[in-house]
């Protein structure tokens, strides 16, 4: 078990340290897949992003800061009920989830070079499996 959390532990540092070599801007995976999200699911407020990113909304609230500083969302307030405050992605944002998965489609193959279908589909299996597990895990506690 020890082996197998260290090889993976270290696969975690390696994609990270992928990712920072083509982040311009500082920004952390969290920024990354909050802008995603934005992209693909139109605006959000904070507390569904929050249970999207497996974060607390106070996180959120830190990362959206950051990403309206670089113009990349903005806040706006709902036209149904005005306390409502909804996230929403820019022009600018935009662009930087196209980089986004750019940048993650080269890291994929990076990851899984030399690799054959059956230990893709392999891992897909694993990967899926520890996704329940954790998800079981989280709903038992």
């Amino acid at each position: 078990m020890r082996r197998l959390d260290e090889s993976f532990r270290q696969v975690r540092r390696q994609i990270n340290a992928e990712w920072n070599t083509y982040n311009v801007h500082g920004l952390g995976m969290s920024h990354g897949r909050m802008l995603t999200i934005l992209s693909l699911a139109g605006p959000q407020k904070a507390s569904a992003l929050a249970e999207q990113l497996l974060i607390t909304s106070g996180g959120v609230t830190g990362i959206a800061d950051r990403l309206i500083e670089l113009g990349y969302v903005k806040r706006e307030r709902s036209e149904k009920d005005r306390r409502v405050v909804m996230l929403d992605i820019t022009e600018s944002g935009l662009e930087i989830v196209k980089l986004i998965e750019t940048v993650r489609l080269k890291i994929m193959h990076r990851l899984f070079d030399g690799m054959s279908i059956a230990n893709m589909e392999q891992g897909l299996h694993i990967f899926e499996h520890m996704s329940k597990n954790m998800e079981s895990n989280v709903a038992n506690s």
